[in-house]
C-alpha cells in the first residue's frame, strides 16, 4: 500500500531564502552532497531540472533503513 499526499513544511534557515530556493529548484542533486549521510543520490527521472512535473528520485537514509521516493516538483513561485 502506497502512501500518497503533499507534504508541506516551515522551517528557519541560516540563510538567505533565495539561495534555498535555488538550491531546491535548480541544483537539487547537489543535496546529496550536501548531506551524504542522509541522502545518498536525487535523480532525474523525467523532465528537467527546475521545471514544474519533473519527477524526481530520491535514494535516502533513516537510521539504519534505506529507502527510495519518487515525488514529482510542484514549484509555485509568488
Amino acid at each position: 500500500m502506497a502512501l500518497y499526499g503533499m507534504l508541506v513544511s516551515r522551517t528557519s534557515i541560516k540563510s538567505d531564502g533565495d539561495l534555498f530556493f535555488e538550491l531546491f529548484r535548480y541544483k537539487l542533486p547537489h543535496i546529496a552532497n550536501i548531506c551524504p549521510e542522509m541522502i545518498q543520490s536525487v535523480d532525474l527521472v523525467a523532465g528537467q531540472w527546475g521545471a514544474v512535473g519533473s519527477v524526481i528520485r530520491w535514494n535516502y537514509s533513516i537510521g539504519a533503513y534505506v529507502r527510495a521516493s519518487t515525488c514529482i516538483l510542484n514549484f509555485t513561485c509568488k
